[in-house]
C-alpha cells in the first residue's frame, strides 16, 4: 500500500466527516473516496434492526420476496 501524507487540517476534515468524502485533484477529477468506519452507535442500531420481530430471511427468500413484488 502506498502512503501519502496529508496536511493535518485535511486529516481533521476527514476525521470529523459523517459521510463519505470524495478526494479530487486541482481539475476536479476524482482521486478516490474515503469512507469512515461505522460508529459503535451505528453498529448497534444496524444490529438491532436485523432481528426485528425475530424473523430472519435467507438470501434466497429475500430475492424471491423482491421478485414477487416486481411488476410483470
Amino acid at each position: 500500500m502506498t502512503k501519502v501524507p496529508i496536511a493535518e487540517e485535511i486529516a481533521e476534515q476527514i476525521r470529523s466527516s459523517e459521510s463519505p468524502i470524495e478526494l479530487v485533484d486541482g481539475q476536479g477529477r476524482t482521486i478516490g473516496v474515503v469512507k469512515r468506519p461505522p460508529s459503535p452507535a451505528e453498529i448497534e442500531r444496524a444490529l438491532s434492526r436485523t432481528s426485528q420481530g425475530g424473523r430472519r430471511l435467507s438470501w434466497a427468500q429475500l430475492v424471491a420476496k423482491v421478485k414477487d413484488r416486481l411488476p410483470q
